[in-house]
């Protein structure tokens, strides 16, 4: 009798953990106490947020076209930033506090990820970055709908995100 009720128990319990089929990860922000939640689905390898279209931009400060880059995003930001989330991941991380410099150096104002462990979960959540600067659009469902490798001008973004709003 027993052994039953401990293999209904454990039927039940894989049962109930079949519902959730992704993974909840919280990523630190340099500048927002907030931070991002995200949410992966490997089986369709969406990535959600907080359920609005989003992009995400990797960059670096080694890199001439991701210094560019930086103001034409932040620009995005903030003519969107009600509708569509924008998600700086920068790497290699040059250190907690110096990272948190380079942000205010630039002025970014969206939100800039750059712990490795969340650096490494959003580069594989995209298949993989190989240059930067790299732009990954996202709908508000989490699907991936357009890549941008290299300086990509303004109003290219803008267009992107019209189709995802």
């Amino acid at each position: 009798m027993i052994k039953k009720y401990i293999l209904l128990v454990f039927a039940a319990a894989m049962i109930a953990g079949c519902g959730n089929s992704g993974f909840d990860k919280h990523h630190i922000s340099l500048n927002s106490p907030k931070g991002v939640d995200t949410h992966y689905f490997p089986e369709g390898r969406r990535l959600k947020t907080d359920g609005k279209p989003y992009m995400l931009f990797f960059f670096g400060t080694s890199c001439g076209a991701c210094v560019a880059q930086a103001p034409i995003v932040n620009e995005i930001y903030s003519e969107f930033k009600d509708k569509f989330g924008v998600y700086g991941i920068f790497g290699p991380s040059l250190g907690f506090d110096k990272d948190i410099d380079m942000v205010r150096q630039h002025h970014i104002d969206y939100d800039v990820i750059s712990d490795k462990v969340s650096v490494d979960y959003f580069s594989k959540a995209v298949g993989g970055v190989m240059g930067v600067p790299a732009i990954f659009v996202f709908d508000g469902e989490g699907n991936l709908k357009k890549r941008f490798i290299g300086l990509t001008p303004k109003a290219t973004l803008e267009n992107e995100i019209k189709l995802v709003l």
